[in-house]
């Protein structure tokens, strides 16, 4: 029994990844500073626009979002927009080589450090031991409001991408508010969380109060709501396109997750990546950058 619960506390540590009102949302503050210029030199030939990085914060009730937000420079109008969300104890820096490659493609991409949620992250509002799924989807439903917010994005042209627990967290609320979202992307998304939480705890009440995972610590909170929610149920009731890719080497969450994601969503398709685990890398990455443009010329219409 202690092998097993060492081996899912493994397994939850390393898930690296609100509600939309009907009416009007009331609009957050928002900061920006420009960083740099990226050429995108190591993808040139595919790149269609070099890359402006800027900082930008948002504020809203006591949370402080902080990320960067990536454009196309010289591209003018209205832009389709990608939303990038990172896995548990992440930060945006892990999603910054697909934002830099979207905005080279023309897309406005942003990721950001979920609060509680992002190891070294710079975004605040929300304690680490408060930190959940549930807290997450908050936050990245105010992201998206102000998102749509932006006189340079078309508000009906804004997709979710996610990796993990980040995944998880996106399919949540685009299940819950589908037309706000455009598309959705989903790498190795951490599906199995509830299944993890009820396998290593019967009950909330033999949760202890926090658990330091090799150097991140989580809440009790964490897992509440767990036991009696059914992660794999209500984040697959997104009924737009959806592109899942999954390594069929990743020992953190099996791709049998995503397989049984695919034939819950209406409109999805999955690709299994032979020998990539739990991260893209190198070809894999490469691979990833492909798919994802593809499938959101083929859904941006």
């Amino acid at each position: 029994m202690k092998k097993r619960f060492i081996a899912i506390i493994l397994m939850l540590l390393t898930l690296t990844g609100c509600t939309i009102k009907s009416t009007t949302p009331k609009k957050a503050k928002s900061s920006v500073k420009t960083v740099k210029v990226d050429k995108q030199q190591s993808k040139e030939k595919q790149a269609k626009y070099q890359v402006i990085d800027q900082i930008w914060r948002i504020q809203q009730d006591g949370v402080d979002i902080y990320g960067h937000i990536y454009l196309p420079q010289g591209l003018a109008g209205k832009k389709k927009a990608v939303i990038l969300a990172h896995g548990l104890a992440g930060n945006y820096r892990d999603l910054t080589s697909y934002a830099k490659y979207l905005a080279s493609r023309g897309y406005v991409a942003y990721t950001f450090d979920f609060p509680g949620g992002a190891k070294n992250g710079q975004s605040s509002g929300v304690d680490q031991l408060k930190m959940s799924i549930f807290t997450e989807e908050k936050n990245l439903q105010l992201v998206l409001n102000t998102i749509k917010n932006r006189t340079d994005v078309d508000h009906k042209q804004v997709s979710l991408l996610g990796e993990s627990q980040g995944g998880a967290v996106a399919a949540m609320l685009a299940s819950k508010y589908p037309q706000e979202v455009k598309s959705l992307i989903l790498l190795y998304p951490a599906f199995s969380i509830t299944d993890y939480a009820q396998a290593a705890f019967k009950s909330e009440k033999q949760v202890p109060d926090k658990l330091n995972l090799f150097g991140f610590t989580i809440g009790k909170a964490y897992f509440e709501n767990l036991f009696k929610y059914n992660l794999l149920k209500e984040a697959t009731k997104y009924h737009g396109p959806v592109l899942i890719m999954h390594g069929t080497s990743d020992m953190i969450i099996p791709d049998s997750y995503s397989i049984k994601a695919n034939k819950k969503f209406k409109h999805s398709k999955l690709y299994l990546f032979k020998g990539a685990g739990h991260d893209f890398k190198g070809k894999y990455h490469s691979r990833a950058d492909t798919l994802i443009d593809k499938f959101l010329q083929k859904n941006g219409k």
